[in-house]
């Protein structure tokens, strides 16, 4: 058994979607002056490596402590999808994998723009799903959708209500690493904070390789 690591790691003053709060990690105790460490952290709930709750955009939508724990955990199939910057993934993309796409599949895909990760263009140019291509994954009944991009599409507003909203209601998890480093089948767990009324939670998303 393996386990691999798919987050990547929280660093103060670590860059966020734009117009989200930026992390914030400082000392609030010490061992030298109150005798133990403790840190005081300040961030958004879709900091880093995170899953959105349905109701992140859907009114009505389920929230984090709402939601079942094995929407969350399960086994999972990658989906190889190589892209340049500022491209498209379309339904053309998805269909050679259209065997895999079956309802209550959890799918994650892999451009590549994982390696941006931290960089200045990581928020404005990765690969972005169109609208087309997430009604058709809709369409498949996923339970959970998880991509190396920090959101699924610039049309973030549209293809999230699509995704999301009833009957389809799929999990969607954003920005994971080392997509690299695992096979086309693994066991995928990604357990958010439990927050009351929670939009969206941070997670360490991890694969485990038999």
């Amino acid at each position: 058994m393996k386990l691999i690591d798919l987050s990547h790691a929280m660093r103060d003053g670590q860059p966020s979607f734009p117009g989200d709060p930026v992390l914030q990690i400082a000392a609030h105790s010490t061992i030298e002056k109150q005798r133990c460490n403790v840190s005081r952290l300040a961030m958004g709930s879709h900091q880093g490596t995170h899953l959105d709750a349905l109701y992140h955009f859907i009114p009505d939508g389920k929230r984090i402590d709402q939601m079942p724990l094995d929407w969350f955990y399960g086994p999972a199939t990658l989906l190889r999808i190589p892209k340049p910057a500022r491209s498209e993934i379309t339904v053309a993309d998805l269909k050679p994998f259209e065997e895999r796409l079956v309802p209550g599949a959890r799918v994650i895909y892999e451009t590549g723009w994982q390696s941006h990760y931290g960089q200045a263009n990581y928020f404005s140019d990765f690969p972005s799903l169109t609208q087309e291509a997430a009604a058709y994954l809709a369409g498949r009944r996923l339970r959970l959708l998880g991509m190396d991009t920090p959101t699924p599409s610039r049309n973030y507003y549209e293809v999230h209500h699509l995704l999301q909203q009833k009957p389809a209601e799929i999990v969607i998890v954003e920005s994971l690493a080392n997509l690299d480093a695992v096979p086309e089948n693994f066991l995928f767990i990604g357990f958010p904070l439990h927050l009351e009324n929670g939009d969206g939670s941070p997670i360490r998303a991890v694969a485990l390789i038999e």
